[in-house]
């Protein structure tokens, strides 16, 4: 599969299959995408307990929640785990979507994006607003981009459309790197893009700012906590820049926030989980891919990093992955990858992961992968974490 360049990816679904027109001026659109996805655990084991065993939420007093291991990770967002003894389970990332996009004149349109997933511990099983908001362009030809509403941040390579799995070679982007409690912001952001002088290189970029806050959301409240917990996000600036060429693409990012984490007391004031309410957090990533004929090399480093030194806190997390791929007959593209993760400061939490994947582009706007990861837990907790595990995933994922 060639990959599709992020300015086009923008605009998400349209660069991928052809809009339905729901009026007859054809300024009223729909499009869709599925992710049809099982996993089964094939093997794994924890360094201080016997297998099986119950993972034990490492900073819970009373969990109301406990997943069966051997078990593996791999959507953070939903808390997507694939666990011992469950066979092959369809329930963990399954998901449709659709996009409508109505143009109100060539400089002012509104896009709304409904996503409805198979589990959705963070909203119940209704479809979730991914997306929903208003573009503005000064003229039709212009290089800049207004925009407002609800979004996802940015915050990755591969941000903007995490869920559409038929835009990239795997069943999904590492969860080693690709991950946070905090997914969306509402708010505004500026988009530029425009040709390098004479040269065939295309420069795209945006600065957004925003807040959001998420209720019990599942990443704390299912992984670490194992009771509700809340988080938001605010003050949220930040800014990304991707040049590209067609065949090299390489993409910088940085975005800091105020980040509060608590968690409710009925008749009491809430307990606050972060060092003081609002610790200044910085996150920046660099990201570097290559298309050159039939070989395909994918690449991502960030550093997250929370401060608060008066309460004696400077955490700073690093995770990386990188791929390389070749392309078989135009349609067979099988890629071996590795991602890494890792806490400086104790407790420590790490994972170590390779995975072999194969996408076969067996007919128009739909793909078939097979993909075996191969994950090894370096955390230091005092109980077990998710430890060590074998998963092979399958899935059909398409666009419409």
């Amino acid at each position: 599969m060639k990959r599709i360049p992020l300015t086009l990816l923008l605009a998400a679904l349209p660069a991928f299959s052809h809009a339905i027109d729901l009026d007859d001026a054809g300024t009223f659109t729909v499009t869709g995408f599925y992710n049809l996805t099982g996993g089964y655990v094939v093997s794994g084991n924890s360094p201080v307990t016997t297998s099986p065993w119950t993972y034990v939420q490492p900073f819970a007093s009373a969990s109301t929640s406990a997943w069966k291991c051997p078990c593996t990770i791999q959507n953070w967002e939903y808390a997507g785990v694939y666990q011992n003894g469950k066979g092959l389970q369809f329930n963990q990332e399954t998901l449709g979507g659709v996009q409508f996009k109505k143009d109100f004149t060539p400089e002012f349109s509104a896009t709304l994006q409904l996503v409805s997933r198979a589990t959705n511990p963070n909203a119940g099983s209704r479809p979730t607003v991914d997306w929903a908001y208003v573009t503005l362009t000064p003229s039709h030809d212009s290089a800049w981009t207004f925009q407002a509403g609800k979004f996802r941040i940015p915050l990755y390579y591969y941000s903007d459309y995490l869920y559409i799995g038929y835009a990239y070679q795997w069943v999904r982007p590492a969860p080693d790197v690709y991950g946070w409690p905090i997914y969306s912001y509402d708010g505004v952001n500026v988009g530029y893009k425009s040709q390098l002088g004479p040269s065939n290189w295309s420069l795209t970029s945006q600065m957004w700012y925003g807040n959001y806050t998420q209720d019990s959301d599942a990443y704390d409240s299912q992984i670490y906590y194992g009771v509700p917990t809340n988080e938001s996000w605010k003050k949220i600036w930040g800014a990304y820049a991707s040049v590209n060429n067609g065949t090299v693409d390489v993409r910088a990012m940085v975005m800091k926030y105020r980040d509060d984490i608590w968690q409710d007391n009925p008749g009491g004031p809430p307990t606050t989980l972060t060092g003081s309410p609002s610790e200044f957090t910085r996150i920046e990533g660099l990201a570097a891919n290559l298309d050159y004929k039939n070989f395909i090399v994918r690449s991502e480093i960030d550093r997250y990093q929370q401060i608060d030194l008066p309460n004696g806190v400077d955490n700073v997390y690093k995770y990386m992955l990188i791929g390389a791929g070749y392309t078989f007959f135009g349609k067979l593209t099988p890629m071996y990858t590795f991602s890494r993760y890792r806490t400086v400061a104790e407790p420590i939490e790490g994972r170590n992961t390779q995975n072999l994947s194969v996408r076969w582009d067996f007919m128009k706007n739909t793909a078939l992968k097979v993909q075996y990861d191969v994950s090894r837990d370096a955390s230091q907790y005092a109980t077990p974490f998710f430890g060590d595990s074998k998963l092979l995933s399958i899935s059909l994922q398409g666009v419409f």
